[in-house]
């Protein structure tokens, strides 16, 4: 793999702070989506997301709202419960 370290000016600094942003964007990302899910909206707006951010928490957030609907679905109005 192929580095340019040294064309960059405070290389390290600049990872750093890369690595900030990216830490904050990720906490509000994750802020937001657990107040989602605890509001029991049936959508959410995200402004000012990039696809990357997105991408990264696509994976688990489908499967999760995919399993809060199947567990809403059994313990409401005229579910079945049954022991397996």
């Amino acid at each position: 793999m192929f580095s340019a370290v040294d064309d960059i000016p405070h290389a390290d600094e600049t990872r750093t702070l890369i690595k900030d942003i990216w830490d904050l964007r990720m906490a509000k990302l994750r802020s937001s989506i657990d107040t989602f899910v605890k509001s029991d909206a049936t959508h959410a707006k995200l402004n000012h997301l990039t696809l990357m951010e997105l991408n990264t928490v696509r994976p688990f957030l489908t499967k999760a709202l995919d399993q809060l609907n199947v567990l809403r679905s059994n313990t409401g109005p005229g579910a079945q419960y049954t022991q397996d």
